[in-house]
């Protein structure tokens, strides 16, 4: 067996028990779209620079299929009542490293894993959170895309199972209820035939194809059950096409 490696309204809770909170009271989603310009708060943007050190070494790896680049991506599912995208972000000689979205929070992780077949693992991974470790011992099958298994603080006795599902880091143009917004530019006239509420969901649901992570719980909800998102930025203004962000702009003039 591995050895453990010891190595928006209101601000969210991470709902496991001893652990820190972080701030993340960038902005407000309520009547009004989410501005793809949003402002970070300072830590939030440090995140951002992690995360995206951390997606160069996986588009890497992937494209040069470098270690057991098969477990790289997001796996994600539920742990407790909070939402959670565990990314595999780099493998090498039997180590892990990459970064777990909770809800809105972040934490980088490293760990270890073990394999008898390449096709089911056994993964031992340390996740750090302030001043304490949540532990994860985790089972991973290429079969059937899914990992599970159990995560825990190091000091507590209690134990927290999950079932993470494999989710891939595609942009698609045709994803979404209203594509077309990122297809083409769509005129003024089209846009005062919408509501402002289907306004409000068509700026959330171009952004949620680049993976912003969403501070309002409806929100955040929603797109959780879409398999095409996976939560991995809280900034997405660098990745917009250029379409997107003309579509945007023209939207956000009916607020």
């Amino acid at each position: 067996m591995l050895k453990y490696l010891y190595i928006p309204l209101f601000t969210i809770m991470l709902g496991c028990k001893g652990e820190s909170t972080q701030s993340n009271y960038d902005y407000i989603e309520q009547a009004h779209p989410v501005y793809y310009k949003h402002d970070l708060s300072a830590q939030n943007a440090i995140y951002q620079r992690e995360i995206n050190v951390h997606m160069d070494m996986l588009f890497h790896e992937e494209k040069y299929e470098i270690g057991d680049f098969q477990l790289l991506g997001s796996w994600f599912g539920k742990i407790r009542n909070n939402w959670i995208s565990l990314n595999i972000t780099s493998t090498s000689n039997h180590m892990l490293r990459g970064f777990i979205i909770t809800d809105t929070l972040f934490h980088s992780f490293k760990g270890l894993f073990n394999t008898q077949d390449n096709i089911h693992y056994d993964l031992e991974i340390t996740q750090d959170i302030d001043t304490n470790l949540r532990l994860y011992t985790l089972q991973l099958s290429l079969e059937d895309m899914t990992m599970s298994g159990v995560s825990k603080l190091f000091d507590d006795r209690d134990q927290d199972s999950l079932v993470l599902e494999k989710r891939n880091y595609e942009y698609d143009v045709t994803l979404g209820t209203y594509p077309e917004f990122s297809q083409r530019l769509i005129t003024n006239s089209e846009l005062e035939e919408l509501s402002k509420d289907e306004l409000v969901y068509i700026t959330e649901e171009i952004l949620a194809k680049h993976g912003l992570i969403f501070f309002n719980n409806e929100t955040r909800e929603m797109f959780s059950h879409k398999k095409w998102y996976i939560p991995q930025n809280y900034r997405v203004s660098q990745l917009l096409t250029e379409k997107e962000k003309l579509n945007l702009d023209k939207i956000y003039t009916f607020f």
